[in-house]
């Protein structure tokens, strides 16, 4: 078939904008310059160039005196540098760009001359002006505010690609006040100083310096608009800087140049241009605040989305994680959350599709679209419907063009529901593929939070059903080891019920056969031994010697039996006071010398201990009886999770070849004749121990005594209750 499945790489220009070029777009001075701002600033320099030469031929017509006119002019001109200047301030501290910090002290410069300028005017204040002016005073005043200006801008261009600055926090105050010194100087040189400089003015007109200092003025706008235009890339505000030096020609050009001197067309012409080029930066900068707060606003909007949807995104793992824990069925999983899973990823459809990868088959879990949901299984297709499965294998998400699919019921389907094109995010747990997230629409673009969120339900719905399938298999298990135990616990009761019957036949029907030997052999002893003579009375010993030997074994056989199916009640036991308690029940008489040291204490059943002690102190009494000098130690020693406790003897000893021998079932390793016993007592006591958690072993060699040990867990570790066979 022919379908059309495309793994999404999304490099990090596809994703989110870098952060540095979303900062540069929030100010003047980093915003690139668009074509509406061009053609804006096109327009305003048309306009302004316009005026200009319609204005320069008419520079020169006297008009009759205003000085209102100059006290507006220059209060509106300081407000606008003042503000201007605060702006740029502001904006200097925030992005610690030198550069900024520059314009701004041109611009509070510019202030700060203009109020000295209003000051000094003659006849505005007073007839020659305040601050001790003289009639040369405004005029200077005039041409360093002109000339200080344009160095500065001439300074921003130079420093705009400097390195932001290490330290800020002063900055601001070290511009302010540098600013006010310039201001101060300036002025004083222009007032109590100004013998110092060139006269420029006589009376309201121009004097012959005037040409070349207003030149020299002149010329450093142009060189300030030079640098400007050529300090590439132009942002929003270099492309306004240049209007407003472009004005800032136009005003020095009919002020000062094209005019014949104070109060004519070009002089008031020319305050009119200053104060347009004091308003265009302005009105720039308090435009672009109120679209930062526009667009600040919008970004808050937007986090705002962006935190609800992270909560829901946050809800819904968690969801699944408490269903996971809860043991709920992955198809119950899947149920509860496809809907939110499409409602926060804003698709039409999404669905979570379970793999059958030997059938080639997808099958439905759980179905969301916008009207309904469909829960549970029952819709199969085609697994090629889900794209590049070994990229899937890979963990790549596959996008699928619906129309391209073969024509038939599926796409058929997915075309009248809305989608057009949907996205398959595989679900592997464990390195293994079990199915894919689906989900999709009109339009083929996701974003990247789109695929963030669809991987990480896919990644915890594949955990889940990992784990849901887990689950089942422990319950299968489980199930199935508890057949197994209840099976053979009733074929354990069954064997217990048989070893207690044979128990009580052992007990009872074969003691009747044995005494009744006995008896009649006794009988036969009493009532005929005259007759007999003595290989036949040998022969009646021999009976009842080995009837009242198969008595003993069937008693021990009976005891040993026991031991298997008597309950354990365990209590810490006083060692040395048990085994010296052996030892005196046990009787061993005058000849035999026995040792005995401290033992520590341990946790077991006090009446079964007491037995394994009587069968180890009691055959190691037995076989070093024939020793002139019996001897029988018994000590102990203590290790990190166990006592081990040991009863030595100086007796015959043993061949440790045989060593395995001597805990088996009427296994002996001497002759009853040489050392009577029926072989059970070792056997008891190894089944006493291995009860208690353990274990018992023997050291010895031929004609030179044997050491049989056992150890018990410590009593930290071995008391406890009641404990069933």
């Amino acid at each position: 078939m022919e379908s059309s499945s495309e793994a999404l790489v999304w490099t990090r220009e596809n994703a989110t904008p870098p952060a540095s070029r979303a900062r540069a777009a929030l100010f003047v001075d980093t915003a690139p310059s668009s074509g509406a701002h061009h053609r804006l600033a096109a327009g305003a320099l048309a306009v302004s160039a316009l005026i200009f030469l319609a204005a320069i031929p008419f520079a020169k017509m006297p008009l009759a005196p205003r000085p209102p006119f100059i006290a507006a002019y220059q209060a509106a001109l300081v407000v606008c540098d003042l503000v201007t200047a605060i702006l740029l301030l502001g904006q200097a501290r925030f992005q610690r760009t030198t550069s900024l910090w520059i314009l701004a002290a041109g611009y509070l410069f510019t202030a700060g001359l203009a109020v000295s300028h209003t000051l000094s005017f003659p006849g505005l204040f007073a007839p020659g002006g305040l601050l001790g002016a003289s009639p040369q005073s405004t005029a200077w005043l005039y041409m360093f505010w002109h000339a200080g200006f344009p160095l500065c801008v001439i300074a921003y261009a130079r420093r705009k690609s400097a390195s932001p600055a290490a330290a800020q926090n002063s900055m601001a105050f070290a511009v302010v006040a540098a600013v006010i010194g310039a201001v101060a100087a300036l002025t004083w040189l222009a007032t109590s100083g100004v013998t110092l400089l060139p006269a420029i003015m006589n009376g309201n007109r121009y004097t012959g310096a005037m040409i070349f200092v207003v030149s020299s003025v002149w010329l450093l706008s142009v060189a300030a608009l030079y640098a400007v235009w050529r300090a590439k890339p132009h942002s929003v505000l270099d492309l306004w800087l240049m209007v407003v030096m472009f004005s800032w020609l136009c005003d020095i050009g009919l002020a000062a140049v094209f005019n014949a001197g104070r109060f004519d067309l070009g002089f008031y012409a020319g305050r009119l241009y200053g104060l347009l080029a004091a308003s265009f930066v302005l009105i720039v900068l308090l435009f672009e605040n109120a679209a930062l707060h526009a667009r600040l606003a919008g970004v808050h909007r937007g986090d705002q989305r962006a935190l609800a949807r992270h909560a829901e995104r946050l809800r819904i793992l968690a969801a699944i994680d408490q269903a996971v824990i809860a043991e709920q069925p992955a198809d119950s999983i899947a149920a509860a959350v496809i809907q939110p899973v499409r409602e926060l990823l804003g698709v039409a459809r999404a669905i979570v599709n379970k793999f059958d990868l030997a059938a080639g088959e997808v099958e439905w879990i759980a179905a969301a679209g916008r009207r309904r949901t469909h829960v549970g299984p029952g819709v199969r297709y085609s697994l090629a419907l889900m794209g590049d499965v070994q990229a899937l294998r890979r963990g790549e998400a596959q996008l699928i063009d619906v129309e391209r699919l073969p024509s038939g019921g599926e796409a058929n389907a997915l075309l009248a529901s809305g989608v057009r094109w949907y996205m398959a995010m595989p679900m592997i747990a464990g390195g293994e593929l079990i199915g894919a997230l689906s989900f999709g629409g009109e339009g083929r673009e996701f974003s990247a939070e789109q695929l963030n969120i669809a991987r990480e339900v896919a990644t915890q719905l594949a955990i889940a059903t990992t784990q849901t399938r887990l689950l089942e298999r422990v319950r299968a298990h489980a199930a199935e080891l508890e057949l197994k135990v209840r099976s053979r616990t009733a074929a354990l009761e069954a064997a217990n019920h048989e070893l207690e019957s044979f128990s009580y036949s052992v007990s009872h029907d074969l003691r009747s056969p044995l005494r009744a030997i006995d008896g009649y052999a006794r009988m036969l002893d009493e009532d005929y031994g005259e007759r007999l003579d003595g290989e036949g009375r040998r022969l009646i010993a021999v009976v009842r010697a080995n009837a009242k030997k198969m008595g003993q074994l069937i008693d021990d056989l009976l005891v040993f039996s026991r031991l298997g199916r008597q309950e354990l009640l365990k209590h810490p036991v006083d060692m040395t006071a048990l085994a010296k308690e052996v030892v005196q029940e046990l009787n061993p008489g005058p000849a035999a010398q026995i040792e005995l040291g401290e033992l520590p204490a341990a946790g077991a059943d006090r009446a079964l201990l007491k037995q394994a002690w009587l069968n180890l102190v009691g055959n190691a009494l037995k076989y070093s009886a024939k020793r002139e000098d019996p001897r029988v130690e018994l000590g102990a020693r203590c290790e990190p999770h166990e006592n081990v406790y040991w009863v030595r003897d100086n007796g015959v000893g043993f061949d440790m070849r045989y060593a395995k021998k001597l805990f088996g079932v009427f296994q002996r390793l001497h002759s009853s004749d040489e050392f009577p016993g029926t072989g059970v007592g070792l056997a008891i006591v190894q089944r006493v121990i291995n009860r208690h958690g353990g274990r018992v072993w023997a050291e010895g060699r031929p004609g030179d005594g044997a050491t049989f040990f056992f150890s018990l867990p410590s009593v930290s570790d071995n008391v406890d209750g009641p404990r069933a066979a």
